[in-house]
């Protein structure tokens, strides 16, 4: 090996990021940039390709579990500091998150790991002059671990330090479900962790854990990842031969390929997106399941397509609305919703899924059938958006079901609808547009 290889090797090496950096790294994107973590594990991962399968997992375990817990730490650390939360520097405060997650929520771990990992940390980043201030926190935690544990369950089991919740999400849960309901939701989203769902080539569901992506059933197609409840949609489907469907909200694509493989190659499905950067997960997907029946292109919800329209009717057997939404049916799973939520997002989310439905509604063929779906648990974006189809369009609701974090996969919503026949049709339609 020439000097000039050698000397790139030791290079790389010295650039290394240990697991524990490659987190606090991550922390400070998703809690100082707004960077949402699964792209930020992602770029990580894409940039730092010497990590194996096991530090990956463990990364992943590390930077999910401190957002995940992030409100219960900084109750934690704001017992032992006289310092205020938000007068700390942001480094400071991601490393003493970190190791305190590891104290409090990772038996296995040694505290003495968990605590000098993040010295090193804030030493490398020049801040030594906190080490001591750091090291005192962290090591009076690791001594006080079992009285920690008991008062967040006893003393806060009933607020938003006990649920792991900011607490304007914790107050809307309350809100819309009560105090006992809030509660059971939070302490599902913190037991999310431990495998996912797959749907088989028969249609059947179940619960795998391990590194699917790289098996060959997964390559091959004869398995693909999909939650539970997301599995239901399909099944909801009165699909007749050559049926035409448009998925208007479609990435990742999981929906429109489990419809499409349901048709069995006859048809058609346009699994459409907003946003053309998200396209290639549809087509990985229509790839991979060897999927003919689909057409996938890049389309804005609300903008009307004429295509879909023949002498004022629409001519689509399906149109599956899976809108954006807030996400809380899947904050076990993206932790890191609960930095973004606000009930203002909530309202603005709403009068978006509202501007969808009134232009793709227009889409369904009098017979045909209407799918609304969110994976959020906010009843303005299901119940409401439920009730505004009933008493603006010429619908009638033929099913509805709400699962809840648990049961036994993610929070989930979804809504059938029936478009209406005849002179009720008409009447509705044009009542709908006054």
């Amino acid at each position: 090996m020439e000097k000039r290889e050698v000397r790139a090797k030791q290079k790389e090496v010295q650039i290394q990021k240990s697991e524990r950096e490659a987190v606090l790294g991550l922390l400070s994107s998703v809690f100082s940039e707004g960077e949402f973590l699964h792209l930020a594990l992602r770029k990580l991962f894409t940039d730092h390709p010497y990590f194996d399968k096991r530090q990956r997992a463990f990364i992943t375990r590390l930077a999910h579990g401190t957002v995940e817990r992030y409100i219960q730490l900084d109750y934690c650390i704001s017992l032992y500091s006289k310092t205020a939360l938000k007068k700390m520097k942001p480094l400071l405060l991601q490393a003493l998150r970190l190791s305190a997650y590891q104290l409090l929520f990772m038996d296995k771990i040694p505290p003495h790991a968990a605590i000098n990992e993040s010295l090193k940390y804030l030493k490398k980043r020049k801040l030594q002059g906190l080490v001591p201030f750091a090291n005192a926190i962290l090591r009076r935690i690791s001594q006080d671990k079992d009285l920690l544990l008991k008062k967040l369950k006893e003393e806060h089991k009933e607020d938003a330090i006990g649920a792991a919740l900011p607490e304007e999400l914790f107050r809307f849960l309350v809100k819309e479900y009560g105090i006992p309901d809030t509660m059971k939701i939070a302490e599902a989203f913190l037991q999310s962790e431990g495998g996912f769902f797959i749907r088989n080539k028969k249609g059947e569901g179940e619960k795998l854990s391990g590194n699917l992506m790289e098996e060959e059933r997964f390559l091959s197609g004869e398995v693909t990842i999909q939650d539970f409840s997301s599995q239901e949609v399909a099944k909801l489907a009165v699909l007749p031969q050559g049926a035409r469907v448009l998925d208007c909200c479609s990435a990742p694509g999981g929906k429109a390929c489990h419809i499409a493989s349901l048709m069995k190659g006859q048809g058609m499905v346009y699994a459409r997106d907003e946003k053309a950067d998200k396209l290639h997960f549809i087509e990985e997907n229509k790839k991979r399941l060897h999927i003919d029946n689909m057409e996938i292109e890049a389309w804005d919800a609300r903008v009307a397509d004429s295509r879909f329209i023949v002498g004022g009717k629409g001519n689509l057997d399906l149109v599956l609305c899976d809108v954006p939404c807030s996400g809380l049916g899947v904050i076990g799973k993206k932790a890191d919703i609960r930095l973004h939520f606000t009930e203002e997002g909530v309202r603005s989310l709403q009068k978006l899924q509202r501007e969808i439905l009134d232009t793709v509604q227009t889409y369904v063929k009098p017979g045909g059938q209407l799918i609304y779906s969110t994976c959020t648990l906010s009843k303005e974006e299901n119940e409401e958006n439920r009730d505004y189809i009933l008493s603006h369009f010429p619908y009638q609701l033929k099913k509805e079901k709400k699962f809840f974090p648990g049961e036994p996969g993610d929070g989930f919503y979804y809504a059938c609808f029936i478009r209406k026949q005849g002179n009720a049709e008409l009447k509705k339609d044009r009542h709908s547009r006054t």
